[in-house]
């Protein structure tokens, strides 16, 4: 009734709904430190194949684990990606693994018995030791031979395997609504976009049949964000082209080729260990995905504002501390990254603050005075983008028929004195409407409409929120 998204298998409401400190979104989904280093870890099975070759291993408490390693000559690109998305990730309520940074010596890998491996051919046979120094010889060493890596724990349940972002699994019952419907789906076109997550198709999800009894979603594999492709940095279309565009097709070939796009003029690669990832020329409504994505082509204003509550909900030393989790051993390079999310974060809530009347979190209040008034937050302001001298509000009284009773403006306040009296003299109307909108600096047309629906109380001449509607 609020526009609000339900906890659930799919989503669990964190940071936008109460924010979480520092140190919890540092922590993210962790329940511990990873894996110990100081004790063997069996290799259980391995792929060479694809441009970034991986192995799974028990640690020294049987505890399972995908390693995922770095390229050669990029340090800290794809693992430092990966564990500051996740934190992200979590903090906005997706169901996200556990992923760890984690240095360990290469000697304290042992081959398990029958270990099933696909080479570089992508034939399936058992593993050898040849093979494992092949896989090792691939990936990136730090100076005294260890090797940086990100240890992503084994996620609880029976694996079900990916979900699609369109229709429901006909293995779950519970999965009753289309998933290009739902809103924790279509609004993470949104925080996605922020994070440069393009490769967002249903191999990168997971489910799993939970010790609970039902089926959870999850998010996966966010080596590939930020300015990371995996393997090296990301390209300079991404965000601007599908794989497959055919308007960008079009428009090379009338043009011979001769179409210069703004993206190709400059790409700016500051730091290895970062890759390309900029604020010029980001537009969060024209981001585009590897593939088109049937849950984000679904996405209406309503979606995206809610996805834009989610990326807005994070402030500067929230996104601090998510970095600092990427264990950057450049200052600058750190920086550089956080600066970044934070320019991207705002381009995101002034478009979609801009769009959509951020009036939110309504609140009923008894005044000074005994009465009852209606407050709420302007999220622009709350969030620095806009400054409240320069805000004004209206409202207005309505019945459900559209009679208007009251109109008056606010200024710059943000509670509405209820006018109970005017109310409760109207016995045969049951819900009222209060409609607001608002305008900024020397604008000269009010927002669109937010609507917040209230129900006078029998006796007690109190009220209650029914619901808010906005007006797309």
């Amino acid at each position: 009734a609020f526009g609000e998204v339900a906890n659930s298998s799919w989503f669990t409401n964190r940071n936008a709904e109460k924010r979480m400190s520092p140190q919890e979104v540092a922590k993210g989904p962790d329940t511990g430190d990873g894996p110990d280093t100081n004790e063997p870890w069996t290799v259980i099975r391995a792929k060479a194949e694809g441009v970034t070759p991986g192995i799974q291993i028990r640690d020294g408490s049987g505890v399972g684990y995908v390693i995922k390693f770095e390229p050669i000559g990029y340090s800290e690109l794809n693992t430092g990606a990966e564990v500051v998305s996740t934190k992200l990730f979590y903090a906005a309520g997706y169901h996200v693994p556990e992923n760890y940074i984690v240095y360990f010596d290469p000697n304290i890998l042992k081959l398990g018995e029958d270990v099933k491996f696909a080479d570089e051919k992508g034939r399936r046979r058992l593993m050898n030791r040849r093979d494992l120094e092949e896989i090792l010889a691939r990936v990136h060493r730090l100076p005294d031979g260890r090797i940086r890596a990100v240890a992503s724990k084994y996620i609880h349940g029976s694996p079900m395997g990916p979900f699609k972002y369109k229709g429901t699994r006909k293995d779950d019952p519970n999965d009753i609504i289309a998933h290009q419907h739902r809103r924790e789906l279509r609004g993470l076109r949104v925080f996605a976009a922020w994070l440069n997550h393009y490769d967002t198709k249903a191999n990168n999800s997971y489910d799993a049949y939970d010790e609970a009894g039902y089926v959870k979603h999850y998010l996966l594999d966010f080596g590939s964000t930020l300015g990371s492709q995996g393997n090296e940095p990301m390209p300079p279309e991404i965000g601007f082209e599908n794989s497959f565009d055919p308007h960008r097709i079009f428009l090379n070939t009338i043009t011979l080729g001769a179409h210069v796009k703004a993206w190709e003029k400059q790409w700016n690669i500051p730091y290895r260990s970062i890759g390309h990832y900029e604020t010029k020329n980001f537009h969060p409504q024209k981001y585009k995905f590897i593939t088109p994505n049937p849950a984000f082509e679904n996405m209406t204003n309503l979606d995206g504002y809610w996805g834009a509550k989610l990326v807005m909900s994070f402030t500067d030393e929230q996104l601090r501390a998510a970095v600092e989790t990427g264990q950057y051993s450049d200052p600058e390079a750190a920086e550089y990254l956080l600066q970044t999310l934070i320019e991207r974060r705002d381009i995101v809530g002034k478009y979609w603050f801009g769009r959509m009347a951020p009036l939110d979190n309504f609140e009923l209040h008894n005044s000074s005075s005994g009465k009852q008034e209606l407050c709420f937050e302007d999220l622009a302001v709350e969030t620095g983008l806009e400054k409240s001298e320069g805000s004004q509000y209206r409202w207005e009284l309505r019945t459900p028929a559209g009679v208007s009773n009251i109109e008056e403006n606010l200024g710059n306040s943000t509670c509405i004195p209820l006018p109970v009296d005017q109310i409760t003299q109207e016995r045969d109307v049951n819900i009222w409407e209060i409609s607001l909108r608002l305008k900024r600096g020397r604008e000269t047309k009010w927002s669109k409409r937010v609507t917040v629906y209230l129900q006078p109380g029998d006796s007690s001449r109190k009220f209650s929120l029914l619901g808010v509607k906005r007006q797309e």
